[in-house]
């Protein structure tokens, strides 16, 4: 476990920026080499690594996707009541003052490379994130990916009393952001993490009935399909593991066992049929590359027999894979 002086955070953050990365076609496998990393590390619960690797990982992932603005994304595309850090505040906050709260207490947790806070007088309410760490990698990704968390979670709190004319953010990575987004003020400043101001009668606001429940209380059906298209980018670096068991998917989604299989009930569907589709999205996806071979396309989503692969992949498409590769071709 991290301590509050020792400038770590857990490994299993940097997933949501490996799955964008390698959607976009970067080599993440190269990229977690480079620091030392690995897939499986991302997936422990315990593994830390040093802000210097997750600032220079996250960087390097940037510049792989081609997307200067991948932290920003990486928050805009994911779930964020499933990740761990807000996992917390979105079940249980009964107002926006209280989900701050719950989010700041929270996050000691998962990282010691920061010290978050919440300030407030009759006019403003400030939320601070101040890096505790010197390093030579510049935070550029990760200030991004949390300027666009807080923007993001901010609005949707807030709901109808959303202005974006009273939100002010501050960050010395202005770069990071793509221009003006969501319509809020961004301030350049030399600040060691960032700072988003805004009306402090918003704290008092209450947050809605649906999101304050416990991970195994009943859901939406928008809610389950958002736990379900998590699953889908969660999954993605274990296909080949045929080991992963419900529990373990539950894990890496914050989330407890019961709460997924209900969630795919709800949905009308199972672990086994939604994974066999994920497998399916990822073969034609790497089909599309010409560098890989059917053989390594089957060891990737965890089949040791190609031909067994092959039987697979033409059950769920009607195609073989050569079949499939060459109706991508050009006319």
């Amino acid at each position: 476990m991290p301590t509050k002086h020792d400038g770590f955070v857990k490994a299993q953050l940097l997933r949501p920026f490996v799955e964008l990365a390698r959607a976009r076609g970067a080599n993440v496998e190269a990229a977690l080499k480079s620091f030392g990393l690995v897939t499986q590390d991302l997936r422990d619960p315990e593994k830390a690594v040093h802000a210097e690797i997750i600032y220079g990982l996250t960087n390097s992932l940037a510049e792989k996707a081609k997307d200067p603005h991948l932290g920003y994304h990486v928050a805009d595309n994911f779930d964020m009541k499933a990740w761990l850090p807000t996992q917390d505040a979105f079940e249980n906050a009964r107002t926006i003052g209280e989900y701050y709260t719950r989010f700041l207490l929270s996050v000691p947790q998962q990282a010691s490379s920061v010290r978050h806070t919440l300030k407030v007088d009759a006019l403003q309410a400030t939320y601070t994130v101040d890096r505790t760490v010197q390093t030579h990698q510049a935070p550029v990704q990760v200030e991004g990916f949390g300027m666009g968390q807080h923007i993001r979670t901010l609005q949707y709190l807030a709901k109808s009393h959303w202005s974006p004319k009273q939100v002010t953010l501050a960050t010395a990575f202005p770069e990071a952001l793509p221009e003006a987004p969501t319509g809020v003020t961004v301030k350049h400043a030399a600040v060691s993490g960032l700072a988003l101001s805004f009306p402090s009668a918003w704290l008092t606001l209450p947050v809605r009935p649906q999101d304050m429940r416990s991970n195994d209380a009943p859901a939406s059906r928008d809610t389950d399909l958002s736990i379900v298209r998590a699953l889908r980018t969660a999954a993605r670096p274990t296909l080949a593991d045929r080991s992963q068991t419900v529990a373990d998917h539950a894990q890496a989604l914050g989330i407890s066992p019961t709460r997924l299989t209900s969630s795919l009930k709800l949905q009308d569907t199972t672990l086994a049929r939604e994974l066999k589709r994920l497998r399916v999205d990822v073969a034609k996806e790497m089909f599309a590359d010409p560098k890989h071979s059917v053989a390594g396309v089957a060891q990737a989503l965890g089949y040791t027999d190609q031909s067994h692969f092959a039987r697979f992949f033409r059950s769920q498409t009607g195609l073989s894979p050569r079949e499939y590769r060459r109706t991508l071709l050009p006319e």
